[in-house]
């Protein structure tokens, strides 16, 4: 996990009617809707199953230490959402209060991992994943209004890369793996049907890409010379270069954190904070 920075999250809270403005005109989706169509969940059935819950964010300040702002982020997507969110103590104190005192889900973050878990069913949702699985579907979104072909670039091999070639993969794209370690990009295709491993160096041998999914740590990665005009470019890199350099034509889209927490707060199966409180409750 790449560690964010104040700047990288700040005006969260306050910038709400942009942030679904912007996704709305690149997306045609909401940020509740486009998290649950990542994950196959009717969106009306997701918007009506969060109402109730309680997540608390839990500050931790170990290791580098606490991120200013970072907690009450959490809690801000968490209710813009539709869930009630509050910020709990740092640390042990916040996880005690999180199991007693009425909270459905608690979310937290220190340098290597982000986590949403559930009290109930002690199910656990990674990051890492729901960002490179809603991040993909916001590509396939961006592309499908533009009618672009089915082929796509991931740059970088890492759990946010993989979930979203494999997410590309799954919805029909010729998936093009890109990593500097050679090796990391052929594993990771090896398990996923219609994915090419590549490196930086062979990109100039391959026709030019329409749709990108950068998910490198590094922003020296990619030649802009191998994306076509009006190419769609979803980036949850961090540090990102696209909104400063977006190329003429393309369509970019990139967050610091929220996409990633609404597909993480919202997903079902094994990452499944979410469905497993829903199901357990009707069943009550």
């Amino acid at each position: 996990m790449t560690r964010l920075t104040e700047n990288d999250i700040a005006g969260i809270e306050a910038e709400w009617a942009t942030y679904e403005r912007r996704l709305g005109e690149l997306t045609g989706d909401d940020l509740l809707t486009l998290a649950a169509r990542t994950l196959g969940i009717d969106p009306e059935t997701a918007r009506s199953g969060v109402r109730e819950l309680r997540v608390g964010a839990i500050p931790i300040s170990s290791g580098e230490g606490l991120i200013g702002g970072f907690a009450d982020s959490l809690a801000s997507i968490a209710g813009h959402l539709g869930f009630e969110a509050d910020v709990l103590p740092a640390d042990v104190p916040g996880f005690q209060l999180a199991k007693s005192g009425g909270f459905d889900l608690f979310i937290w973050a220190d340098d290597d991992t982000y986590l949403a878990e559930n009290i109930l069913t002690g199910t656990v949702g990674e990051n890492g994943r729901a960002t490179g699985r809603g991040f993909a579907t916001a590509l396939i979104r961006m592309a499908s209004r533009k009618r672009l072909e089915k082929r796509a670039l991931v740059l970088g091999a890492g759990p946010v890369g993989c979930a979203g070639a494999e997410t590309l993969a799954l919805a029909g794209y010729e998936v093009f793996l890109c990593d500097m370690d050679g090796e990391k990009a052929r594993a990771a295709c090896g398990a996923l049907s219609g994915c090419t491993p590549c490196t930086p160096d062979g990109l100039s041998g391959l026709p030019l890409f329409e749709c990108l999914l950068d998910a490198a740590p590094t922003n020296d990665f990619f030649p802009l010379d191998r994306l076509a005009a009006g190419a769609c470019i979803s980036a949850p890199c961090v540090p990102c270069i696209w909104t400063l350099r977006v190329p003429e034509g393309a369509s970019v889209w990139h967050d610091p954190l929220q996409l990633g927490t609404a597909v993480m707060l919202h997903s079902e199966g094994p990452d499944s904070p979410f469905s497993m409180i829903a199901i357990s409750r009707e069943a009550d």
